[in-house]
């Protein structure tokens, strides 16, 4: 048997919230199932009060591909402001303002919606 730690305690509550927020299951069960995750101690402990609740949905289908744009658009504008900022003389680091806004659709969850563009 495998133990646990905090981080797939974490995200087997997540899929206790997500069974909560789609009306799976009500609140009592909710907060009953959250004391058995943090109380679980093995992989078996925590299987069994997540298993019934079905699978995780997957990401859409487009997520992966506009994460690998997003970080594309990031390196490139943020290589290319550093080089023009370095040809220019230096001075004030105006490429974080850049580097900053190209980044932010990085901190988006994959299968959310949200974005600056």
């Amino acid at each position: 048997m495998t133990r646990v730690g905090d981080v797939e305690r974490e995200a087997a509550r997540g899929r206790i919230v997500e069974a909560y927020a789609a009306g799976r299951i009500d609140r009592p069960e909710l907060e009953s199932r959250a004391e058995a995750v943090w109380a679980a101690v093995h992989t078996d402990d925590l299987a069994a009060v997540v298993d019934d609740l079905g699978e995780r949905p997957a990401p859409p289908r487009g997520a992966r591909s506009r994460l690998v744009r997003d970080l594309l658009v990031f390196l490139i504008c943020s290589a290319i402001a550093v080089v023009v900022w370095q040809l220019t003389g230096r001075g004030f680091f105006w490429p974080t303002w850049v580097i900053v806004y190209t980044g932010l659709p990085l901190l988006r969850p994959l299968g959310t919606g949200w974005c600056l563009g």
